[in-house]
This record gives C-alpha cells, sequence and structure tokens, in this order.
C-alpha cells in the first residue's frame, strides 16, 4: 500500500514540475519576443525607416493545399502613383497613397515596436471594384500588422493573417 501512494505522489510531483517548466519557458518565450502577446507588434525604430517607401510586392499567404507562395497583383493607382507609405521620425507620423487616397496616422515608438494610431483617409472612389479592394485591405494591414522589417533595401510589413507586403526605398518627389 505503501508503494502505490508514494507512486501516484512520484506521478504527481514529476507532472507539477514539467507544468512549471512549461510555464516558465512560455514565460520567457513572451518576454524575450519570441512569442508576442495577441496585441504586441515588433518593428525596428522609426529611426531605421525614416523615408517614403512604394509597395512591389504582396505576397499572399502560403495555400492551404500546397504551400505555395502567391503573389496578390498591385496596380498602379488612377493617376499612375504607386501604392506609397512614409515614415516621418520628427512628427511621429506615417503618411501615404494608398491606391485611391491618401491616408495618415500617428506613429510613435514604444518598446515592441511602432505603434500606427488610427488611420484617416480621403474618400474619394477607386476607378474600378479591383483597386477598392485593394486598398481597403492595404489600409486593414497598416491598421492591424503583427511586424515590420527592413530587409537590406526593402521595407517588410507582416499581416496577422500572413500577408507579406514589400516596400522598397523611394526618392522624394
Amino acid at each position: 500500500m505503501k508503494t502505490n501512494t508514494n507512486l501516484v505522489f512520484s506521478k504527481f510531483i514529476a507532472f507539477f514540475a514539467l507544468s512549471f517548466m512549461l510555464l516558465g519557458l512560455f514565460g520567457l518565450l513572451t518576454s524575450c519576443g519570441v512569442l508576442p502577446n495577441c496585441t504586441a507588434c515588433s518593428s525596428p525604430p522609426l529611426t531605421n525607416i525614416d523615408g517614403r517607401w512604394e509597395l512591389l510586392r504582396w505576397n499572399l499567404p502560403p495555400s492551404q493545399t500546397n504551400g505555395e507562395v502567391r503573389l496578390r497583383k498591385v496596380p498602379h493607382g488612377d493617376n499612375g502613383e504607386p501604392i506609397t507609405i512614409k515614415f516621418e521620425q520628427i512628427s511621429q507620423r506615417v503618411s501615404g497613397y494608398s491606391g485611391c487616397n491618401n491616408f495618415t496616422a500617428s506613429a510613435t515608438d514604444d518598446p515592441k515596436g511602432i505603434i500606427i494610431g488610427p488611420v484617416a483617409s480621403t474618400r474619394k472612389m477607386c476607378v474600378n471594384a479591383y483597386q477598392m479592394e485593394l486598398e481597403q485591405d492595404f489600409l486593414n494591414q497598416l491598421r492591424d500588422y503583427k511586424n515590420i522589417k527592413v530587409n537590406q533595401n526593402e521595407l517588410l510589413i507582416l499581416g496577422r493573417m500572413g500577408d507579406v507586403l514589400v516596400f522598397g526605398r523611394r526618392s522624394a518627389p
């Protein structure tokens, strides 16, 4: 009878220790930024991305069937102007052209990355439905991005659903 009690007690202690270690590991991963919490965004400071960027490519999430990354068609705007984004460190703003309209928002540095405030946009109609949809999707990516990264001369905005928007540096107009 004594050995059954010891066996149950030993299993309980092992389970408790394993649970405690896993909880500690999860806490370590989230505090180091490996697994950000649901509302956290990660990005370089504004000083690293200050300037104008032009949308070059929009990678859609990998397909469910074969994992292949698909490209979204990124047309130029009604007047030939591409989708652009400009980060301004001094004024702590982000602004640009979203395909049909101009947009602006606050952009402040935070220990976990840049926080983009509410996005305001002009309200012109797009020429076609696809541009309207693309513009709305782009603005939604800015409102709820997961991560911003700089990779050499490219700025990557990683969406929460797996979209990757690839921007290239653009000289001032």
